[in-house]
């Protein structure tokens, strides 16, 4: 019999294709190397009540339109209490997972995200130790902030959050990115993605947000990294209040360790309470005489309304790099910014390239030296978290 710190799990298919059972199979044995195959409800019953143990089971199902979604959700109704289900399936929409999540006794984790998420599920519901971590989970909150518009601050965000979402150092890392600008959103188009934030949806009841409505809400992408990004919609949202905001980052707060977030470059009057949460903020422009005095402009602007300043630095995107080597016009860029050390990401056809592919720079084209200049980002971020952590 399985077991996951005495809890009995099995692992059963509800009209998937037996491959995909097999696939679900290889990902979860490094982690649950113990949990049994079963073909029968019945069965699953009859083990449980030996036990003494709640069971928990892995369903395995092909989707929310199918036939097999609704036995899913009677046998979920008929064994409330006694079992605890999981379905592993791919995205679901919100009205199926309400219905769901609904007897109390089930929940969804999509089967292209990692095998932890089914652990974690399973620590919630038996109050283990990984649940109380969560529940004190103190993320690293970084902002991408632009100096002006075009300037690729959404690029920048999600290649430096890839990075980190596929980094050894971070593997361990639960990474999240947030895309404010609820007019004119793009970052989903990049990474090839449905943007699923419905922020209409508690604009009039914040308290509505729960683990599960979040979890509907989170756009995942192969490489392990969360998205939380709403279609885009030019008339909508532009008074959202500040209350939405705090109960959507509360509880992301709960499940991530590190929330990047890309901010509109039109400030709104939550901009100043989000730039004040961080703990980095990365102010984005280019290395031209205009665009460095945006920089400059910005620069002044944080620092005037944030009065417990976080970790600044200024990142100059699209820079030029001379035949010999090196950043074209650094004397600019100390003329105009002074003390300031930007990081330089160079000009490269790569970025067009992958934009219009919706595939990372990261994991297309790893070796490049585009991808090595927004390492250099990466890595503050990481030693941020580090010198904030060991500060506490």
């Amino acid at each position: 019999m399985a077991s996951f710190a005495g809890a009995p799990i099995y692992l059963l298919n509800i009209g998937a294709d037996p491959s995909r059972l097999d696939e679900v199979e290889q990902k979860l044995k490094p982690l649950l190397p113990d949990f049994t195959r079963i073909g029968a409800v019945e069965e699953i019953e009859r083990r449980a009540a030996r036990s003494g143990e709640r069971a928990f089971v892995l369903v395995v199902a092909p989707s929310t339109e199918a036939e097999p979604f609704a036995r899913l959700i009677d046998i979920v109704t008929r064994y409330r209490g006694s079992i605890f289900f999981i379905l592993i399936s791919g995205e679901i929409s919100g009205s199926g997972y309400k219905q769901l999540v609904q007897a109390g006794n089930a929940d969804w984790v999509p089967e292209d995200g990692p095998p932890q998420e089914i652990l974690d599920t399973i620590a919630r519901q038996r109050g283990g130790a990984a649940s109380a971590a969560a529940q004190t989970k103190r993320p690293t909150v970084i902002s991408y902030v632009s100096s002006a518009g075009g300037v690729g601050n959404s690029t920048l965000a999600i290649e430096t959050s890839v990075q980190l979402a596929r980094g050894k150092a971070t593997k361990d890392a639960k990474i999240c990115l947030v895309d404010l600008d609820f007019q004119t959103s793009h970052i989903c188009d990049h990474l090839d993605l449905e943007a699923r934030l419905q922020i209409g949806e508690i604009m009039g009841a914040p308290e509505r947000l729960d683990d599960q409505l979040l979890n509907v809400f989170a756009s995942r992408h192969s490489s392990g990294l969360h998205v939380f990004a709403c279609p885009r919609n030019r008339f909508q949202y532009s008074d959202l209040d500040i209350g939405v905001l705090d109960a959507l980052f509360g509880r992301i707060a709960q499940h991530y360790d590190y929330i990047f977030i890309d901010l509109p470059v039109i400030w709104r009057e939550w901009t100043v309470h989000i730039l004040s949460a961080s703990q980095g903020l990365l102010v984005t422009g280019l290395n031209t005489i205009p665009g460095l005095r945006q920089v400059s402009e910005t620069l002044a602007a944080i620092r005037s309304a944030v009065s417990a300043a976080p970790e600044i630095r200024v990142v100059l995107n699209r820079s030029e790099v001379k035949l010999i080597g090196g950043v074209a016009r650094r004397n600019h860029v100390a003329t105009v910014l002074g003390s300031e050390k930007p990081f330089y990401v160079r000009e490269s056809p790569i970025a067009l390239e992958c934009a219009n592919a919706g595939t990372p720079m990261t994991i297309t084209h790893p070796s490049s030296r585009v991808v090595r200049d927004i390492d250099a980002i990466s890595g503050f971020c990481v030693k941020l978290k580090a010198n904030w952590v060991g500060a506490e």
